[in-house]
């Protein structure tokens, strides 16, 4: 069985801060605009909740949640960080590390106080079977985690 390659799901979104401001509110601010209790590894039924987000600053940095419950569960890694410019990180969301996406953000200027944030998430094809029906649940998600909740938060133009 082959294995077709899909496009990388882009979103894209111009925000009234700086490429440094935007990068270091979707870094360090993750908590304030990331919609936990929509978007998280924590399970409603076993009366887990989603108290923070971190990224961890640096190459082999994670990004993980909190839990009300103090446990901490892995969302992925980060695999290069320009701080104001970009960031790349493995997204795999509870699978395995070579089940999992990569989402790369730019943060790219168009004037003194504001900049095009692109996201892009690709690999798809560690999904197998399930590929295509990843990329349009991500899609999805993405415009409901990136578009509303860091694009409100950072204050689209």
């Amino acid at each position: 069985m082959s294995i077709v390659e899909l496009a990388p799901v882009v979103k894209s979104i111009d925000v009234k801060r700086s490429a440094e401001a935007a990068f270091r509110i979707f870094v360090e601010d993750i908590s304030r605009w990331w919609p936990m209790k929509e978007h998280s590894r924590a399970k409603d039924a076993l009366g887990e909740r989603t108290v923070r987000v971190d990224v961890e600053p640096h190459v082999g940095g994670r990004i993980y949640e909190t839990l009300n419950t103090g446990e901490e569960r892995d969302w992925g890694e980060v695999l290069r960080i320009e701080p104001g410019r970009s960031l790349l990180f493995s997204f795999q969301m509870g699978r395995a590390k070579d089940k999992a996406g990569e989402v790369e953000v730019r943060f790219e200027p168009l004037a003194a106080e504001a900049c095009r944030v692109v996201l892009i998430h690709s690999h798809w094809e560690r999904f197998g079977d399930e590929a295509d029906a990843m990329r349009g649940a991500f899609s999805q998600g993405w415009e409901f985690v990136f578009i509303d909740g860091f694009g409100t938060y950072a204050g689209t133009i």
